[in-house]
């Protein structure tokens, strides 16, 4: 019995250190944050401009490992030691600054099927101006890390894997649109998505870890998409409106 207590107290320990090394060693790996330019141009002239304030989120600096649990089996000729670890995408892995690519997301996309311009000039009773907080910013993920012990008569055998799992996005951004001093609307998106991870059949755990890491800076980047497509659209709208009424008004 008190070999089992010694064996957990040093599976424990081991399982900890693990945690730090793989964290250590996830932020030597970063990715390009890219926007995926597949919506159709539209021909609408950009007739009004739109004064963007972004209030950043400030995302974690490190991309933070937490053990989730552990498993140990330990028999006379077999040991089984499995670690699963919780990883949170922070800004080290990421290329560009998040609150840039936010930005320059939706100057991309209002290029592209926006019916306004962004402008960089200053307060105006006639400009819109649309205010925008990013008030959640997370992706996570889980990676496993498993080992096997054989032992024989007079040698021993060993095998480690890794494996990493999908990554998830949850991005919470509230807006508020304003033509000079009149809040025109307001209005939260909740974007969730889950972004699957194929974890190749002979590679390297370097390999392994780039790869996982580039899988969860696209669900942040496919979420940002998502959440920026449906801003663009829903000021579309709201300009639309707002340029009848003032038509009708005359």
């Amino acid at each position: 019995m008190r070999y089992i207590y010694i064996m957990i107290i040093a599976v424990m320990a081991l399982s900890c250190s693990q945690s730090r090394m793989f964290q250590k060693s996830l932020n030597n790996y970063n990715a390009p944050i890219g926007y995926l330019h597949d919506s159709k141009k539209t021909d609408v002239p950009a007739t009004d401009s739109l004064v963007v304030r972004l209030n950043d989120y400030p995302i974690d600096s490190l991309t933070r490992v937490s053990k989730a649990k552990w498993l140990f089996v330990p028999l006379i000729v077999f040991n089984y030691f499995e670690l699963s670890m919780g990883v949170k995408l922070g800004q080290k892995s990421i290329q560009e600054p998040y609150g840039d690519f936010f930005a320059g997301s939706l100057k991309e996309e209002s290029q592209r099927t926006g019916s306004f311009g962004i402008s960089n000039r200053e307060y105006s009773d006639s400009l819109y101006t649309l205010d925008i907080t990013i008030d959640t910013c997370n992706t996570t993920s889980k990676y496993k890390r498993s080992s096997t012990v054989i032992y024989f008569l007079y040698y021993y055998y060993t095998s480690m894997s890794e494996m990493g799992y999908p990554a998830e996005t949850n991005l919470h951004v509230s807006t508020k649109l304003w033509k000079g001093n009149a809040l025109i609307t307001e209005k939260r998106y909740s974007i969730k998505r889950k972004q699957p991870f194929l974890n190749a059949g002979q590679i390297n755990s370097d390999r392994l870890r780039s790869n996982f890491t580039a899988n969860m800076v696209e669900s942040l980047s496919l979420s940002t998409k998502e959440c920026v497509d449906e801003i663009v659209r829903d000021i579309n709208s709201v300009i639309k409106q707002d340029r009848n009424l003032r038509v009708a008004s005359k």
